[in-house]
């Protein structure tokens, strides 16, 4: 028993650098195999991702999600990856 899948959502659109239009997707939950079959767990329901009253979600398979490719993030990964001339 354990995870089998890992349900996703579309929550919102954006345009990369290249001018393509792609979504970005917000993990919602699991679908675990039990003795009786298989159970949906939601964590979370995007609210704002609902388009007239229904939500579409995706699943992964546990290896997709593991090779999956997330954008990578310029965000700094620790206190030294900060610059010191930040004005304020």
């Amino acid at each position: 028993m354990g995870i089998k899948f890992y349900v996703k959502a579309a929550i919102s659109e954006y345009t990369d650098k290249e001018g393509k239009s792609k979504k970005k997707y917000q993990s919602i939950g699991v679908v675990i195999e039990t003795k009786n079959g298989l159970m949906l767990k939601l964590e979370t329901i995007p609210l704002l991702a609902m388009k007239e009253g229904s939500l579409m979600a995706y699943l992964n398979d546990m290896e997709e999600a593991k090779s999956s490719e997330f954008p990578k993030s310029d965000f700094p990964k620790s206190l030294a990856d900060i610059p010191d001339d930040i004005p304020f």
